[in-house]
């Protein structure tokens, strides 16, 4: 029977490759239990994940289960994990509209719907990296607080929270607000946010989900 969280990260991986957020072997998946990391190998297609794709590492990498390579993104995991002892899950795709979104000069609005507000309450932005590359592990780890999501220039996203399951929603509904941010603004339309003061009594009122941090 496979490990509890190899099978979350399994799921997760089929449900990213059947929601059409990422494309090829992009991306990469990890989840964090105790003082394990989980991440998928490198070269993996995420909708074909198996048990023996899922390496188990240290906080400083040393593998400590796994015959393959892990991504070679696992040092900003890892970053993330160091610096933000709250996060659990970290989830890098490629989907198609952030991805958009991530190679252009746009100002992006986030307040405009009840998830959004939530999950896009902490969006970050980062100049492109090689991928791979320690200058990316080092930009993420600097930029990770204070964010949950961070649009990587030229390359794609990354979400973190506290569950896979969050990574889910925050990869689902960023996608979406990456969506209309694209379509109004190719359309010269208004897209218009939630005004500043009802965002933050709707976040430091818990009218959704308690608020991080």
């Amino acid at each position: 029977m496979m490990d509890e969280m190899k099978q979350q990260i399994v799921d997760t991986g089929k449900w990213i490759m059947e929601k059409g957020l990422t494309w090829g072997t992009s991306g990469n998946i990890s989840a964090r239990k105790e003082d394990r990391i989980f991440v998928t190998a490198s070269g993996t297609v995420m909708g074909d994940l198996k048990e023996e794709d899922i390496i188990v590492c240290d906080l400083e990498g040393k593998i400590l289960e796994g015959e393959k390579k892990p991504s070679k993104e696992t040092g900003m995991h890892l970053g993330i994990y160091r610096r933000r002892p709250d996060i659990q899950a970290v989830v890098h795709t490629s989907p198609f509209y952030a991805t958009f979104c991530a190679c252009m000069d746009l100002e992006m609005k986030t307040n405009l719907f009840i998830e959004s507000m939530y999950y896009d309450e902490g969006l970050g932005r980062i100049p492109y990296f090689h991928a791979g590359s320690k200058a990316l592990a080092q930009a993420v780890e600097e930029a990770c607080e204070g964010t949950q999501v961070i649009l990587m220039e030229h390359h794609g996203i990354l979400v973190y929270d506290r569950s896979l399951a969050e990574c889910r929603s925050a990869l689902e509904v960023t996608e979406n607000v990456c969506r209309m941010n694209v379509f109004a603004a190719m359309g010269h339309l208004p897209l218009k946010e939630v005004e500043p003061e009802t965002v933050r009594d709707f976040l430091e009122g818990g009218y959704y989900k308690k608020r991080r941090g």
